[in-house]
C-alpha cells in the first residue's frame, strides 16, 4: 500500500494518539516522514478521477497533494493492466472498458526520488 493521503492532521493524531488502530498506521508514518526528511515526494492527498462513468466521457485525474515539489506521470488501468497509450491526466473511456474498473495510477517524481499512489476506481457500467 503506497503512503499516501496522510494529512498533516493526521501525522499530529497519529503522534498524539497511541490507540490500537493509531499504532497500526505508526509504520506507514515513519516511512512517509522518512521519505519527507529525504526529499522524496510524499503524498498528502490522493489523486481523484472525477467524470461520469459512461462510456465515450472523458474522466479526468488531478494530481493529488504532494510535498517535495514534484513533476507527475499518468498511467490509466484496466482491472489493474495498464491501458496501452493511456498517459494523460484525462482518458476517454471506450466500449473496452464497459463493465471494468477504471483507474489512474500517478508517479511523482523529483530530483531525489519517485512514489507512486493510485487514484479512487470508477466502475464502467
Amino acid at each position: 500500500m503506497p503512503v499516501a493521503a496522510v494529512s498533516a492532521a493526521d501525522l499530529a493524531y497519529i503522534q498524539a494518539h497511541p490507540s490500537a488502530v493509531v499504532t497500526a498506521q505508526k509504520p506507514l508514518l515513519k516511512v512517509a516522514k522518512q521519505n519527507h526528511k529525504n526529499g522524496l515526494p510524499v503524498c498528502t492527498a490522493a489523486p481523484a478521477v472525477t467524470g461520469a462513468a459512461t462510456v465515450g466521457q472523458v474522466q479526468t485525474c488531478s494530481t493529488g497533494t504532494w510535498l517535495n515539489s514534484p513533476t507527475y506521470t499518468y498511467a490509466w488501468r484496466r482491472r489493474g493492466a495498464a491501458i496501452p497509450g493511456a498517459t494523460a491526466a484525462t482518458y476517454t473511456l471506450t466500449a473496452t472498458d464497459s463493465g471494468y474498473q477504471i483507474e489512474a495510477e500517478i508517479t511523482a517524481s523529483n530530483v531525489a526520488g519517485s512514489a507512486v499512489t493510485k487514484s479512487n476506481v470508477v466502475t464502467v457500467p
